[in-house]
């Protein structure tokens, strides 16, 4: 099993993302669905980390990023198997641009 932890990054963003969609959209029952399906899948990542598709960028990177969609937002992670860890790196809306990642 691997150990799963959110980089401060992705947890603001997933919090920034409930939080609009509860207050400007008044939609709180949307977002705790949001929060709810984010927290299933992601905790689906302990035994199966690389059930989803590497992320393919236009340039080099150091490590894999994977993905997996969640109603309109993308989980972007990273596997490190020295540490047996899964990392969460990003949450990002659809329509955002990933390749800063």
């Amino acid at each position: 099993m691997y150990k799963v932890v959110y980089l401060p990054t992705a947890r603001w963003q997933l919090t920034e993302a409930a939080l609009y969609i509860a207050s400007e959209l008044s939609a709180p029952g949307a977002a705790e669905n949001l929060l709810n399906e984010v927290s299933r899948q992601v905790e689906g990542l302990s035994d199966y980390p690389y059930r989803h598709p590497i992320y393919y960028t236009p340039f080099a990177m150091k490590r894999e990023i994977r993905f997996f969609p969640v109603k309109n937002y993308n989980v972007f992670y990273v596997v490190r198997e020295d540490q047996k860890t899964v990392e969460i790196w990003r949450f990002l809306h659809q329509r955002q641009n990933p390749d800063k990642l």
